[in-house]
């Protein structure tokens, strides 16, 4: 119905206009309209850049990826520190949870060096490597002290540890879990027995 009114409102217009005027009208024509930008690049320049940044991302991509596996130990090592960690809550079961440590330190660094390296391993020269890998004292002079103990002692005996030594030995085993380095040369460890 507006659109019958604009058209009746032009037609008064037109007939108002003089004859010149309807002649420079005629005349007119619509304004061109340019055509729409393509989305597709034009130059070669622009596919070059696709692919280097396509191949940029793929490479990401397959490192992190690569990353990630090396590192799934890590994690797994993590999940169970935290299942004894919470097992060292109830009185009752904290000795069979410290008991879980030592082997778990020693299934990490297995993980990652040969077996001639890490698996004869014991006391103090364990202790020693594990303190290198980390670059701390806290196996040797510190917490984790204490690992000679529950590697060798009875479980009977383990209940005499106290909640503050477990809590700070499962803080410095988590510290080690996450930090330490074992790609580093560890023919210092046996050139120092």
């Amino acid at each position: 119905m507006m659109w019958r009114q604009a058209q009746a409102v032009g037609d008064t217009v037109v007939q108002a206009l003089s004859p010149e005027a309807l002649e420079v009208l005629q005349g007119l024509n619509d304004i061109g309209v340019p055509p729409a930008v393509p989305w597709t690049p034009q130059t070669l320049g622009w596919y070059v850049l696709l692919a280097v940044v396509l191949a940029l991302g793929v490479w990401i991509a397959l490192a992190r990826h690569r990353n990630r596996m090396a590192n799934r130990y890590r994690r797994d090592a993590l999940e169970e520190l935290a299942a004894i960690e919470s097992a060292l809550g109830a009185p009752a079961a904290r000795a069979a949870a410290l008991a879980r440590i030592p082997p778990l330190l020693k299934r990490v660094a297995l993980s990652v060096v040969s077996r001639a390296e890490a698996a004869s391993l014991t006391g103090d020269a364990w202790l020693a490597f594990l303190d290198r890998a980390y670059g701390g004292n806290g196996f040797s002079s510190g917490p984790g002290r204490l690992l000679s103990d529950l590697a060798y002692v009875p479980l009977e005996r383990l209940g005499n540890v106290s909640e503050q030594q477990s809590t700070e030995l499962v803080e410095l085993v988590g510290v080690w879990i996450r930090s330490h380095d074992l790609n580093v040369h560890t023919s210092a460890v046996f050139g120092a027995e």
